[in-house]
């Protein structure tokens, strides 16, 4: 699996404690063009560490079990089943791992693998733009505790593991969710964590 990008090769890096955990995430698409286009995507965006990339179902799970990813992002092509099946594979083998699928949306369908954390929309991009059309004065503001289970989200941790660290219950976890899903109007994990970036939330 190849390492596009190690922000500790970046010796002029902020090191702010905001950005003292940094996500690392795999990229899984069979096309390089796409591979690559993803993965430079995401080179230097708030709050995103290492970035792999897996060209092969063989060469994702090979490379996440030397070297595990909070999100594996898997990109999802028409009529194609190598996206699905490289994730289900890899899910057969770590169901723990956190998995979101990203293409089109007539992929959704196709992509909706038992154990996925998300769809993300192609045309929305990585990192969509927050639908905040009022003043920043009026913009949704996270309690504390809010940024904390985002932060959460975004390192791949399930609920469970969310509450383990913060001292709360899974069903209190889950209503924070929720409440978050609310404030930034989204409807799961995946687009929480995008929104979070690039709103800031998480930078």
């Amino acid at each position: 699996m190849e390492a596009v990008f190690d922000p500790r090769d970046e010796r002029d890096r902020d090191r702010s404690p905001e950005m003292s955990v940094a996500v690392a995430i795999v990229v899984y698409a069979d096309r390089p063009s796409t591979r690559h286009g993803l993965a430079r995507s995401l080179r230097g965006a708030p709050g995103i560490g290492r970035v792999e990339c897996a060209a092969t179902a063989e060469e994702l799970v090979r490379g996440y079990l030397r070297s595990p990813a909070d999100v594996v992002l898997v990109a999802v092509r028409p009529g194609e089943p190598a996206g699905p099946a490289a994730a289900a594979t890899l899910l057969s083998i770590v169901p723990d791992a956190s998995v979101i699928m990203f293409g089109s949306s007539d992929t959704a369908p196709s992509a909706i693998v038992p154990g996925i954390g998300g769809f993300l929309r192609k045309y929305d991009g990585l990192f969509p733009e927050p639908v905040l059309a009022q003043p920043d004065a009026e913009r949704p503001r996270l309690s504390e505790r809010e940024l904390q289970i985002l932060w959460g989200m975004a390192q791949g941790k399930r609920n469970i593991q969310i509450g383990a660290d913060l001292a709360l219950s899974e069903d209190s976890v889950k209503t924070h969710c929720k409440r978050i899903f609310r404030k930034l109007g989204v409807h799961d994990r995946a687009e929480a964590v995008a929104i979070g970036f690039r709103a800031g939330f998480l930078s």
